[in-house]
């Protein structure tokens, strides 16, 4: 006998235990299709609804919230909301709604947003925008931004708005969310899981520090804020230290002034059912802002000294339900 030779007590065993041949296991996995389903939303409208997949898209964003006054999921962060407010403009598309049919999800396939980490982003920065399916083509943030701003081009001055916006107001906007919320509260902006760290408070702290240090690269936030970007960096300075209240204190001025301005221009404006793309991006920071805790200095602004804006914004989003 070899030393190749299978033993004979071995032989004897498969022989009476023959091999069995499994079918194949399948690929479907209903808990994650459970979980993403959960966090995907439909667009509404005619529109919505394609026969072919490949022509569908997601656009990707942090998280949604319910504004008070309807059923609408709509994007936590202004530069989601834009894109998701453009796509509907542009696509003739209803805002995707929170409380889901009972029949369960179109058998077609349909426009989603869906909420994702940005680490699935190859600048971890949201949004991004998912065109195709079989072929798939990917939107980073900056693309998506560079793409509204060139719909906006051949209007000179909606386009200087629309950069004053993303300078004077985005800055303000993220100073609010990194210095004046809580780690909960900049969760429920930034995270589709609410409590990434569970009950250990260590972890959680070092999720909301590496999507802060994302979020201030985002739009070169920290290139125009270098102290504020080299704070954030650093866990030795108190986010509430005398200097960099003195820092933030201009940001938040210029951005009330700005906004006072915007105040009066919509107010001399006649309202029309079609918002420009520059109405749809200062819709987007004032419904954020709105959704802010209600302590938080720009919301409390606004709500004192832009009602007119608050309403003119709300107005724009009625014009968008299904």
């Amino acid at each position: 006998m070899t030393i190749f030779a299978v033993p004979g007590p071995v032989k004897a065993l498969f022989d009476h235990f023959p091999l069995q041949t499994y079918p194949p296991i399948s690929k479907r996995d209903d808990a994650m299709n459970y979980e993403f389903a959960q966090r995907t939303y439909d667009f509404q409208g005619p529109n919505a609804v394609q026969d072919d997949i490949n022509n569908t898209f997601t656009l990707g964003v942090y998280n949604t919230f319910q504004e008070s006054s309807s059923d609408v999921a709509l994007a936590t962060d202004p530069w989601c909301l834009y894109a998701q407010l453009a796509l509907c403009k542009k696509n003739s598309l209803k805002l995707p709604q929170v409380t889901r049919a009972e029949s369960g999800r179109p058998s077609k396939p349909q426009q989603k947003m869906a909420l994702l980490s940005p680490l699935a982003t190859q600048n971890e920065s949201l949004p991004i925008l998912v065109e195709g399916h079989n072929k798939r083509f990917i939107r980073s943030a900056d693309s998506i931004q560079d793409t509204l701003k060139n719909r906006a081009a051949e209007e000179p001055q909606q386009l200087m708005y629309i950069s004053l916006l993303d300078h004077v107001i985005y800055d303000c906007w993220i100073t609010q969310v990194l210095y004046h919320l809580d780690d909960d509260d900049f969760l429920k902006l930034y995270s589709f899981e609410s409590s990434p760290g569970r009950n250990n408070s260590l972890v959680q702290r070092l999720v909301v520090q590496s999507l802060k240090l994302s979020l201030i690269k985002r739009n070169e936030f920290h290139l125009r804020h270098k102290v504020l970007a080299k704070n954030m960096e650093s866990t030795a300075v108190s986010y509430k230290s005398a200097s960099l209240l003195e820092i933030m204190g201009p940001i938040l001025e210029r951005c009330q002034k700005v906004l006072l301005q915007f105040e009066k221009l919509l107010q001399d404006k006649p309202f029309v059912n079609s918002p420009t793309y520059m109405e749809l991006k200062i819709a987007s920071y004032i419904l954020c802002i709105m959704n802010l805790p209600a302590n938080v200095p720009l919301r409390i602004f606004l709500e004192e000294q832009c009602k007119y804006l608050v309403h003119h914004s709300r107005a724009i989003l009625n014009g968008l339900k299904n």
